[in-house]
């Protein structure tokens, strides 16, 4: 199949770097990314097969098009090359990790056959140094069919799927956004204030030169890219608000609780325990493969 991945940082370099390990022969693929120098870089490692010096040549000739650029390049992707790909026979599709607006964003192309995709997998490194082949085996890559595609259209996002080893999964876009935003976005959320709420404190001096394996756990996600973490927080914004209601219910139970323990006591607050053992089986059940 005829590739074209537009944006070639830790995604769109996984992916090419993952067809040429896994099947090489079955893809030929073209890369353009606002920097030329990565796709340059793939190209002489032979891992994909042109480099395009803008994004309407890159999709010019291609079956499939990624935009796997931040998800507001994206949307500015789709009106840009929109009008061209409307009523043709090419698949357009991305890895943003919020679908309803650029969903809607294609769906106002009329004929543009466009089929929301965002592969669950990612790390706190970005750019194509960061780009791994395994990044995707055994994921969800999330399938989101838009108002003008065919089966067509579905078909190939889930043969590129499946291609980079992961598990193509159907779903809606509102419920998509609605379920990352409570495992993906609002974790994202909660390590910046983390990182807000303690270094802004008055013991942050003493408490940084003790740092260990829980801070550096809590916070990775606020070490990650700014301008993948920004486009986040703004296009799901309504459904994060949300959930960030639902976390500053958790937060004051807890708090109510600390308030209700009596300092210097032996043992711990009635019940402490059993609750902290129940939130850990939650955690267990949460973590284990779906």
């Amino acid at each position: 199949m005829r590739l074209a991945i537009l944006g070639f940082g830790l995604i769109g370099g996984s992916i090419a770097r993952s067809l040429a390990e896994r099947d090489p022969g079955a893809w030929h693929v073209t890369c353009w990314s606002r920097s030329l120098e990565q796709p340059r870089a793939a190209l002489r490692r032979g891992l994909i097969a042109a480099v395009a010096p803008d994004a309407a040549t890159a999709a010019a000739s291609a079956e499939l098009i990624v935009l796997a650029a931040s998800p507001q390049a994206n949307l500015e992707l789709v009106d840009r090359l929109g009008p061209a790909l409307a009523g043709g026979q090419q698949t357009l599709t991305d890895v943003s990790s919020v679908q309803g607006p650029i969903a809607a964003r294609a769906a106002a192309q009329e004929g543009l056959r466009f089929v929301g995709g965002h592969p669950m997998s990612g790390r706190e490194r970005r750019g194509f140094e960061a780009a791994t082949p395994d990044l995707f085996v055994d994921r969800p890559w999330i399938v989101v069919a838009g108002e003008a595609a065919q089966d067509t259209d579905v078909d190939r996002v889930r043969e590129l799927a499946r291609a980079c080893g992961a598990r193509p999964v159907a779903m809606d876009a509102a419920t998509h956004d609605g379920a990352v935003g409570g495992v993906s976005h609002l974790p994202l959320l909660a390590s910046l204030c983390l990182v807000e709420a303690v270094t802004s404190g008055p013991d942050w001096e003493t408490a940084r030169g003790l740092r260990a394996g829980a801070w550096r756990d809590m916070t990775r996600l606020a070490r990650g890219d700014a301008e993948l973490g920004a486009g986040i927080l703004a296009l799901n914004a309504p459904v994060l608000a949300g959930w960030v209601g639902r976390y500053r219910e958790a937060l004051g139970r807890w708090e109510q609780t600390l308030n209700e323990l009596t300092f210097g006591s032996d043992t711990p607050g009635t019940g402490l325990e059993e609750q902290l053992r129940e939130i850990a089986d939650l955690a267990e059940e949460a973590a284990a493969p779906s």
